[in-house]
């Protein structure tokens, strides 16, 4: 992950990185959810590691007390996943 992360960073192709804000559920489906979280993160975030082997995730979050949902789509380069004995 470090290392790829550093060339990532030596071939971003953005050089001056726009602040991003995140956006608003307002009832936009998953889908438009989504596009909207990786053009953000495309904004600060070009490169040939970026092409070839990122992805996003999403994330849900309820408040037990309001009943709020909060959902993001947050990228990653790799995923850790556990490894049972067999």
């Amino acid at each position: 992950n470090y290392l790829l992360d550093l060339i990532h960073e030596d071939l971003n192709r953005v050089k001056k990185k726009p602040y991003i804000e995140m956006p608003e559920q307002n009832n936009l489906s998953d889908e438009e959810l989504s596009g909207l979280f990786w053009k953000g993160f495309l904004a600060r975030n070009q490169s040939i590691i970026v092409d070839l082997m990122y992805g996003q995730l999403r994330s849900t979050v309820r408040c037990l007390e309001c009943g709020n949902i909060s959902i993001t789509f947050d990228p990653f380069l790799t995923l850790s996943l556990p490894v049972t004995k067999p």
